[in-house]
């Protein structure tokens, strides 16, 4: 009995140490520092035992870097043709522009023929200062005009643009006045929408006015005061019934086209060939402020 009793204490002190050595090895393994793995850097948790994310492999930074680029690209486009599509008024008309021929007394003669640039001006300026302007004292501008690039220019010639803006600023005092490219009919539209007036240089033989002595001006410059539906509306000084004269809008786009020659360059040329000529002209306009 008492063998049988020593038996059972045996057993159960051996058992106790099995307990104990497993609950060492146990703590051992949960609390000893743990090896980081490759895919794991240190300093992967942060004062206060937080997960943080683990740094980025320069491939990584590279794909980012690529595709952020190209959602910046995406978005630059896209800004570009929302602002691209601009919305312009359906109608425009700038009011109470005088309007003058270029023959003020229905003399046509060769120094009025050529007169289409400075009775532009003429407009431009009476518009500009607010001014009534009546046949008599549109001649004498024209006539003025004439005689102060005959002494400045040593003559009366066809003008570009560039020279149309001269006579404007230098002769006719107009201090806003430029000119810019035409790329399309909605850079026309737009000036006019502003209030601006617009003066144009034409072949002038592709406006096909039936009011021109055929076959037409070989060179000519339009005041345009407005637009509405498919038509520009101008004041042309090439006829008595230029004002308010309507024109189809592809019809002016395709005849704008500015004098390729400097001062006194093509006097030299025939009517024929200066309409040939003057298709090689850029597509340019004048801008008036008011």
């Amino acid at each position: 009995m008492l063998k049988k009793r020593r038996k059972n204490i045996g057993q159960k002190i051996i058992i106790g140490f099995i307990a104990l050595a497993v609950i060492f090895v146990f703590d051992f393994w949960l609390f000893s520092p743990k090896e980081i793995s490759d895919s794991q850097e240190r300093g992967s948790f942060n004062e206060e035992g937080e997960p943080v994310k683990p740094a980025m492999d320069l491939e990584e930074i590279d794909f980012l870097k690529e595709t952020a680029e190209g959602s910046k690209s995406e978005i630059e486009t896209e800004i570009e043709t929302v602002s691209e599509t601009e919305v312009l008024p359906l109608k425009a008309k700038i009011n109470q522009v005088p309007f003058l021929v270029q023959a003020p007394l229905a003399v046509w003669d060769e120094l009025y023929n050529e007169a289409c640039e400075e009775a532009a001006l003429i407009m431009a300026k009476y518009w500009q200062s607010e001014k009534k302007l009546d046949k008599e004292t549109g001649n004498q501008e024209i006539l003025n005009a004439v005689a102060w690039q005959e002494q400045n220019w040593g003559g009366h010639y066809d003008l570009s643009t560039e020279y149309i803006r001269k006579l404007g600023r230098e002769y006719f005092g107009l201090p806003k006045i430029y000119y810019t490219q035409v790329r399309e009919i909605n850079d026309l539209k737009r000036e006019l929408s502003k209030g601006n007036l617009v003066i144009v240089p034409t072949a002038g033989r592709l406006l096909n006015n039936p009011y021109y002595t055929t076959p037409g001006p070989a060179y000519h410059a339009l005041v345009l005061t407005g637009y509405q539906e498919g038509k520009f509306i101008t004041h042309d000084p090439g006829t008595k019934r230029g004002e308010n004269y309507i024109y189809e809008q592809a019809l002016v786009f395709a005849a704008i086209h500015d004098w390729p020659f400097s001062l006194g360059e093509s006097s030299d040329l025939e009517k024929d060939e200066k309409a040939r000529e003057v298709l090689k002209g850029e597509k340019i306009m004048i801008v008036i402020e008011k």
